[in-house]
């Protein structure tokens, strides 16, 4: 039975409390944030079962980067699943961010067009990159390419860019392939990467402002492909990809309070057998893109001087 999934959760109300949804808000803090964050279901998941000591590490390194966090509306979907509902601990979560100053955003992707607007006042400029971005992202066989087959007048002006003067073409786009969502897709990932792919463009927006999430190596890739595949002089600015081992190895490079036991705990933390990373060690000429170790073996790399650079 395929899953059936809902923009709008049935305990959304749990989390309103402590969530940005005002979209005039959503654009200062955009702007005004150190770092933003893009989390990806799978990471959201894997970090929202951290135990108290661990979270706050996580916490303290955020708060340290002025981090804003997006959870995009599809991602929630993701979250709520076919329960149509979030569980407990994902609500536990945000709400703990929240009290501790960090900007939670529930992020409409048609938000983008919004943002857009304060710096473009043509439509058609605007949707042009909506347009390049979709030609980047989509794969031949995805729910982006599917829906754009069922509804020509979409694909008319997404694929082809025609009629690129209209003001709604960003809500009916991501409100038409969001609609359309299938289990075990990858338009969560997909929706992302058109998003950090427009946004990277945006004026004021420099080298690793731009943030995502993710411990899902596939959606990773696609989001490294995007912008390798866009030519260099039409390139925006580089997006930081972030693994739960990354970023373990980023707050111990930048001095966070974090222990050895404190490392392992995040590090295995919704991950089984042995913990896999894109590399390089001592022995290594070049990225081993399979370097397999226990947690703790992981933990004393990174401690290590020169023991590993986790690159994913």
């Amino acid at each position: 039975m395929a899953t059936a999934y809902t923009e709008t959760p049935s305990n959304l109300n749990e989390i309103v409390p402590f969530i940005v949804t005002d979209i005039k808000v959503i654009k200062n803090l955009f702007y005004s944030a150190d770092r933003v964050i893009f989390y990806d279901a799978c990471s959201f998941q894997r970090h929202s079962h951290l135990a108290n000591r661990e979270r706050s590490i996580l916490i303290r390194y955020y708060n340290a980067h002025a981090t804003t966090v997006l959870i995009t509306r599809c991602i929630l979907m993701e979250l709520a699943s076919d329960r149509g509902m979030l569980a407990e601990e994902f609500i536990e979560f945000i709400k703990v961010m929240s009290e501790n100053e960090i900007k939670v955003v529930l992020f409409d992707e048609e938000y983008i067009y919004d943002i857009l607007s304060e710096c473009f006042s043509v439509n058609e400029k605007i949707n042009a990159y909506l347009l390049w971005a979709v030609r980047m992202c989509k794969s031949p066989t995805s729910t982006i390419t599917e829906t754009l087959k069922e509804n020509t007048k979409l694909m008319a002006e997404v694929l082809e860019g025609k009629n690129l003067q209209q003001s709604d073409v960003y809500d009916r786009f991501f409100t038409a392939v969001r609609g359309n969502k299938e289990h075990d897709d990858n338009l969560g990932e997909e929706l992302i990467a058109i998003c950090v792919h427009i946004l990277s463009h945006l004026p004021g927006v420099y080298d690793g402002k731009l943030c995502v999430m993710t411990d899902d190596k596939g959606a990773a890739a696609k989001i490294d492909s995007v912008m390798k595949k866009t030519d260099a002089r039409n390139r925006g600015v580089k997006i930081a990809l972030f693994s739960t081992p990354k970023l373990v190895q980023h707050m111990f490079q930048e001095q966070v309070e974090i222990s050895e036991d404190e490392m392992v705990t995040i590090l295995s933390q919704g991950a089984s057998g042995k913990i896999v990373v894109m590399g390089i060690t001592a022995y290594d000429f070049d990225v081993n893109r399979s370097i397999s170790m226990t947690s703790r073996e992981l933990a004393h790399k990174i401690m290590e001087p020169n023991g590993i650079l986790i690159v994913f």
